[in-house]
């Protein structure tokens, strides 16, 4: 059992964690938040090398910690501490299912048995940590790779904690989701797509609650108007008796008197909305792509092309029309990017022919962001776009790129910044015909959810390549090419 009572953290005057509490017990949470809301900092107090300012960690057992970067040794035998017995080590990779001598090169792992990897060095230190850690396990992974770590997570025996942007893992094995948001610690029961809809009520209700007390805040200003009226009126036009004038004025301080009363209580309620603050929800920026509509038109054609450094030299023939959403499918190493790259103009067939339609603009989104001008700003790479300055910023705030961020050159910022920033630029070109190579990795899920909805409003095609199952659904896949 793990537990948290009160906890805060703060750094540099910055309250990263505010009153959290939580109790792990024999389940699979996912953590969600926005990069940079704490979740690597409760981790790190779970795993004992943080220290919080104030608060209380019980914890009864281990806990098992797999990175998102793992430091591999040169070879399997080296990603093991030289004190580990040589049992232990054989026991782990066999629970992950690593069928590989010691003397192996970790750099020939694919992507899935790196992740394996990674698990078992943590597996021959504690036969069985009572709390796992898994900060992003899912990067990089094929469909196989995925199909093992889901296995796996839901028999582990002990707790397990997961960070995560991919909503189909956290769907297929958590069954609780904790929500990091301004410092706070919120507690969902069920999968992301139970969590989802909470969410959407709570927005709901929070907008209702706000539109309520605008329109009580009218009312109540409309009768302390009324009420003060009331009093000034009551004041002058008391009639006067000529033989009662004590009577006269008691009756005037009197009824002048309540009247106040009541218009400071009315005042006081009315104070007490002064604070009314419009719900986040409200302040979302919309995000939109620019795009034709060609109905049927062609937009690219791939006839019998032919790359001769893929094992499987030859490609699948495909065609892309007006509208079409194309995925792209495959293991890791079957040529998905290169396939992107040939469409993109970025890379030529040794053989065939990659035919695009006249007339045509393509946007194209690579792994490695390599479409942005290093030697310009973050905001100078998108006035390249010759978009207006308010649609700039604007589209920039919609992803998370803030002010500050903007002055910054790409290598400035971090991975998420620079995905940010390719999409913002791609947001601001009009293109008939998108690119998308892996468009999610180093996103948060607002991110993702943000340029999904841009996506399902766009008019154009799109061609992409992606691991994430819950993103490829959202944005209306038509059509599916596998590659083998």
């Amino acid at each position: 059992m793990y537990k948290l009572t009160h906890i805060y953290k703060s750094f540099a005057e910055k309250q990263v964690l505010s009153d959290i509490n939580l109790t792990l017990h024999s389940e699979v949470v996912a953590l969600i938040g926005e990069n940079g809301a704490g979740k690597t900092t409760l981790l790190k107090i779970l795993l004992g090398e943080v220290e919080p300012d104030d608060g209380n960690v019980q914890k009864i057992g281990a806990v098992g910690y797999v990175p998102q970067h793992p430091n591999f040794g040169k070879t399997i035998a080296d990603c093991f501490d030289t004190t580990i017995e040589q049992w232990r080590i054989d026991i782990a990779l066999e629970d992950v299912g690593l069928e590989k001598p010691m003397s192996f090169l970790t750099a020939k792992l694919s992507g899935g048995q790196k992740t394996r990897l990674s698990i078992a060095m943590v597996l021959a230190v504690n036969d069985q940590p009572d709390v796992l850690l898994l900060d992003e396990p899912t990067n990089n992974l094929d469909a196989e790779a995925l199909k093992w770590l889901k296995s796996f997570v839901k028999g582990f025996r002990g707790a397990v904690v997961i960070v995560s942007h991919d909503r189909t893992f956290i769907n297929d094995t958590a069954t609780k989701i904790l929500e990091l948001n301004k410092g706070k610690l919120s507690i969902y029961p069920g999968d992301y797509d139970a969590y989802r809809d909470q969410k959407d009520l709570e927005a709901v209700q929070a907008m209702t609650t706000y539109e309520a007390g605008l329109e009580e805040r009218k009312r109540l200003q409309k009768v302390i108007v009324r009420k003060r009226s009331d009093s000034d009126h009551t004041h002058k036009h008391i009639k006067r008796s000529d033989n009662d004038k004590a009577q006269r004025d008691y009756f005037k301080n009197r009824v002048t008197r309540g009247l106040g009363q009541q218009v400071r209580a009315l005042q006081t309620r009315l104070d007490q909305l002064d604070d009314l603050e419009k719900p986040d929800v409200a302040k979302s920026y919309r995000v939109t792509l620019a795009g034709k509509s060609h109905d049927s038109k062609l937009l690219i054609k791939f006839e019998d092309v032919v790359m001769d450094f893929l094992e499987r030299k030859k490609l699948p023939n495909l065609e892309v029309q007006g509208h079409d959403r194309v995925r792209v499918r495959g293991v890791n190493g079957s040529g998905k990017s290169t396939l992107l790259r040939l469409a993109a103009g970025k890379l030529q067939a040794d053989r065939g022919d990659v035919i695009i339609g006249l007339n045509i603009s393509v946007g194209y989104l690579s792994q490695d962001t390599d479409g942005l001008d290093t030697h310009l700003t973050a905001l100078e790479n998108l006035e390249r776009t010759e978009a207006h300055t308010t649609d700039i910023y604007r589209e920039a705030r919609s992803l998370g790129l803030k002010s500050d961020e903007l002055k910054k050159k790409p290598s400035e910022l971090s991975r998420g910044q620079q995905t940010k920033l390719s999409f913002a630029k791609l947001l601001l070109a009009r293109h008939d015909l998108l690119i998308l190579d892996e468009p999610t990795n180093h996103l948060d899920i607002p991110t993702r959810e943000s340029i999904e909805r841009a996506l399902q409003n766009y008019q154009g095609a799109v061609l992409l390549a992606s691991h994430d199952e819950y993103f490829a659904q959202s944005v209306g896949i038509t059509k599916e090419i596998e590659l083998r």
